[in-house]
């Protein structure tokens, strides 16, 4: 069973890995910090010995659960890239979001949810087993941001919502993704996303697996009109994906301010992430910024190398 080979893995004696499970919940750090639009992300993070826990239940279980090909997060070979790439050949995008997405799962979902799948997959879990990883993924009895258990736990719980709202979308012939807790569908048509939104709401009602509520404030209908942006990247009219044009200027007042030994140390890791990220999205654009500055200049940066001023 689970716990028993925890035990053997770690060399810990069971009472103490049950006494973390009792008291996992007082185990974490909490802070906030800004999202992108400037409102507060509280973050619950923790303790080195139940993230150690964590990560191996990620190895050891979470991993072997089926995740829906829809689910474009948290996964070997998942990225915001393949998500947005998915809908560059489309015209009209309707983007829906939920609600506190990772605490609306409850312990006692993630029980259901594991019986369930013990059941159709031999997967050997025993009851105490299920208490164990109830109490190790959960805080105060609910998934949380910050645990490295959540994301991957949620893409498995929710792969019979995202069976089901695929093959609705499949039948239509429009595209379906999820990011998380962002959902793209889109369309060649306008009026082939006119029941998107309530068929949403419809099956997060019914789901079993956690108290799925739509944020209807977030809801934003896209199309190649306007600017549209999927997981924070841009489809371009070229059927590409892009950073956008603001970020692109941005990044080369950036490297250039590296390049002259003005970019300040603390921001040098945000950049050389952002250029890492740029390699990877929009390769053209990065040797763009090579040819501009220099590959010393551009690989220096990513290296964490001080700038090598010249003249």
């Amino acid at each position: 069973m689970l716990l028993e080979r925890l035990q053997m893995h770690s060399g810990l004696p069971r009472s103490l890995l049950e006494r973390y499970a009792e008291t996992a919940s007082k185990r974490y750090r909490v802070y906030t910090v800004e999202k992108r639009n400037g409102e507060p992300r509280r973050i619950e993070h923790p303790s080195r010995e139940i993230k150690a826990i964590q990560r191996w239940l990620i190895r050891a279980l979470i991993r072997e659960l089926p995740v829906h090909e829809a689910a474009t997060a948290y996964s070997k070979g998942s990225s915001i890239r393949k998500n947005a790439e998915l809908h560059v050949r489309s015209r009209y995008t309707v983007r829906l979001d939920f609600e506190g997405f990772f605490p609306s799962f409850s312990g006692a979902h993630v029980v259901d949810y594991l019986e369930k799948a013990r059941d159709e997959s031999k997967i050997a879990l025993s009851s105490e087993d299920l208490t164990f990883v109830r109490r190790i993924v959960c805080r105060h009895d609910a998934l949380t941001i910050g645990a490295p258990t959540s994301p991957g736990l949620t893409n498995a719980m929710m792969c019979e919502f995202d069976t089901a709202l695929a093959n609705w979308c499949a039948a239509r012939a429009l595209i379906y993704t999820r990011y998380a807790d962002d959902l793209f569908i889109s369309a060649s048509a306008p009026d082939a996303l006119a029941g998107v939104e309530s068929k949403v709401a419809e099956l997060a009602t019914a789901f079993p697996y956690a108290k799925l509520v739509l944020n209807r404030e977030k809801t934003a209908h896209l199309s190649r009109k306007y600017r549209r942006s999927i997981t924070g990247l841009v489809i371009t009219p070229q059927e590409t994906v892009s950073i956008g044009r603001d970020r692109k200027i941005h990044l080369k007042s950036d490297v250039y301010a590296y390049s002259k030994g003005k970019l300040q140390p603390e921001e040098r890791s945000r950049v050389a992430g952002l250029v890492a990220f740029v390699r990877d999205v929009e390769p053209a654009f990065y040797e763009i910024l090579v040819r501009k500055y220099g590959r010393e200049t551009v690989e220096g940066l990513q290296k964490g190398l001080r700038p090598s001023l010249k003249g």
